[in-house]
C-alpha cells in the first residue's frame, strides 16, 4: 500500500484554488499557522478531513479508499483493490460498447434487407395485379 501525505496532497490543492493559507485556515477555522502544520501533516483527524474536503470541493478520502481491499463477488474468496475492480470494469464497459456497436450494425443490415423485401413484394403485387 502506497503511503499518502495527506497535508501536501491538501497544499497542492489549496494552491491550485488560488486561496493564500491564511484564507484556507479562515474558511475552516483555524489559524494560519494551523493551516501550514496541516500541510506538513502525513495523518488528519477524519472530523477535520471531511470539512478541509467540503470547503475544497475535494475528495481527499479518495485517496485512501483506492487502495482499500473490498469484497470480489458474494460467495468468492478473496478481495481486489478498488482500482483493480475500476479497470475491470471500464475493459468490460469497452467489450459491451463493441458488442453494441455490432448489432447495432447489424440491425441496420436487417432493416435494410427488410425494405428491400418489402419493395420487392410490392412490386410482384402490382405485376400480379396487371
Amino acid at each position: 500500500m502506497t503511503k499518502v501525505y495527506i497535508g501536501q496532497k491538501i497544499k497542492n490543492v489549496v494552491e491550485g484554488s488560488g486561496l493564500s493559507a491564511a484564507d484556507f485556515a479562515k474558511k475552516i477555522n483555524r489559524s494560519r499557522d494551523v493551516a501550514y502544520k496541516i500541510f506538513n501533516k502525513e495523518n488528519l483527524d477524519t472530523g477535520l478531513l471531511k470539512k478541509i474536503s467540503v470547503v475544497l470541493e475535494h475528495d481527499f478520502f479518495s485517496y485512501f479508499s483506492e487502495e482499500l481491499p473490498i469484497v470480489k463477488e458474494p460467495g468468492k474468496v478473496g478481495y481486489t483493490k478498488k482500482a483493480d475492480l475500476i479497470t475491470s470494469l471500464g475493459e468490460e464497459i469497452r467489450s459491451f460498447k463493441k458488442k453494441f456497436a455490432e448489432m447495432e450494425e447489424k440491425y441496420e443490415t436487417l432493416q435494410k434487407l427488410s425494405k428491400f423485401q418489402e419493395e420487392k413484394i410490392s412490386r410482384l403485387e402490382k405485376k400480379g395485379k396487371k
